[in-house]
C-alpha cells in the first residue's frame, strides 16, 4: 500500500512546476515590474490589484488579504484539494511520476481515501448536472419563474449552479446508480 509522497518527489514537483502556468490558468496576470506579475486575488473582492506572483522564487502573495504560498497551495485552497492531491495534480502536469512511503505511524496509509473522495466530487458534479438538467423540465415551471423574478435569465442559472429537485426523488436515485454512485441507506 502506498503511503506518504517521497519528500524529494515534492521537492522536483515544486522545482519543476512554473507558478504562472499554474495561477495564470484562473488569474489574469499582468508585469508588475522587478519581474513579478500582479492580478485580481482569487480569495476576496477587490477592484485594484493587490496579488502579486513572484516567479523566479515560485511564490505568490495578496497584501490585501495576506494569503500567500506556493503552487501547492494556492491548488488546495482554490480547488480544495488536500497537500497529496495538490502534488499529485501538479506532478501530472510537469510529468514526474511519484512515489511513495510508508506512513509515520507504523503502518502504511491507506490510498482510497483519494480514490473515495474523487468518488465523492464526481457524484457531486453528477448531482449538480442532474438538478440543472432539471430546471428545464415541464414540472420546474414555479422554480424557473422564481428565478425569473430575481433576475436570473437561463445562461445566469446555469453558472450560479441553480437547478430543480422534483418531487419525487426516485429519478436522481435512478440516474446515479448506472454511473457507478451508490445509494447510502
Amino acid at each position: 500500500m502506498a503511503g506518504r509522497i517521497v519528500a524529494a518527489d515534492i521537492a522536483a514537483v515544486r522545482e519543476r512546476v512554473s507558478i504562472v502556468e499554474v495561477i495564470g490558468g484562473q488569474v489574469t496576470l499582468r508585469p508588475a515590474g522587478g519581474g513579478n506579475l500582479k492580478g485580481l486575488c482569487p480569495f476576496h473582492e477587490e477592484k485594484s490589484p493587490s496579488f502579486n506572483v513572484t516567479p523566479q522564487r515560485g511564490v505568490f502573495y495578496c497584501f490585501g488579504c495576506g494569503k500567500g504560498g506556493d503552487a501547492i497551495s494556492f491548488l488546495m485552497e482554490t480547488d480544495h484539494l488536500t497537500f497529496s492531491e495538490s502534488v499529485e495534480r501538479l506532478a501530472g502536469m510537469v510529468g514526474i511520476t511519484l512515489r511513495y512511503e510508508e506512513s509515520g505511524d507504523g503502518g502504511p496509509r491507506r490510498r482510497e481515501d483519494t480514490g473515495s473522495r474523487r468518488t465523492l466530487v464526481a457524484a457531486h458534479a453528477d448531482a449538480a448536472a442532474f438538478y440543472a438538467e432539471q430546471l428545464g423540465s415541464p414540472g420546474a415551471r414555479t422554480a424557473r419563474e422564481f428565478l425569473a423574478q430575481r433576475g436570473f435569465d437561463r445562461d445566469a442559472a446555469l453558472r450560479f449552479g441553480c437547478g430543480f429537485a422534483p418531487t419525487r426523488g426516485t429519478r436522481w436515485a435512478s440516474t446515479c446508480a448506472p454511473r457507478g454512485t451508490r445509494r447510502r441507506t
